[in-house]
């Protein structure tokens, strides 16, 4: 017959056992590995469905604050959000010739339309001097 031993311990040791494996699990459960495709330029690689939805999306973004704010704009950095978090493309840049009149913008690729749009102080000035009012709910 198999004999079960025990160790005495304070109910101190035990709780702080028990809080330590909670921890690790809870950790360890949240944590979600995902396999990141870089390029030689260490810039994110997207398979081509991911790449059209982000082409689809920039598209709306420059075709927006150019119809919107007459803004000639060029894109400096992107993420596809995953779809179990949201249906958006964040993208950020600024009006070319000008890295002070930077942006922020969301894009609902499942909508193709605008969500959010973040734009530095110097980018307000800029569209207000050509006579729009970057505020205004339409």
């Amino acid at each position: 017959m198999k004999e079960l031993i025990f160790i005495k311990v304070g109910s101190s040791t035990y709780i702080a056992i028990l809080l330590l494996v909670a921890i690790t699990l809870m950790l360890g459960g949240c944590q979600q590995v995902k396999e990141t495709n870089l390029d030689d330029n260490y810039r994110v690689v997207h398979n081509s469905e991911d790449q059209a939805i982000i082409d689809m999306a920039k598209a709306t973004a420059t075709k927006h604050l150019k119809d919107e704010y007459a803004l000639e704009v060029e894109i400096t950095g992107e993420k596809l959000l995953p779809a179990y978090v949201t249906t958006e493309v964040i993208f950020e840049g600024n009006v070319v010739g000008n890295k002070e009149q930077s942006f922020n913008i969301f894009i609902n690729y499942n909508k193709n339309e605008i969500s959010e749009l973040g734009m530095s102080p110097e980018l307000i000035a800029a569209i207000r001097a050509k006579g729009y009012e970057p505020f205004d709910n339409r």
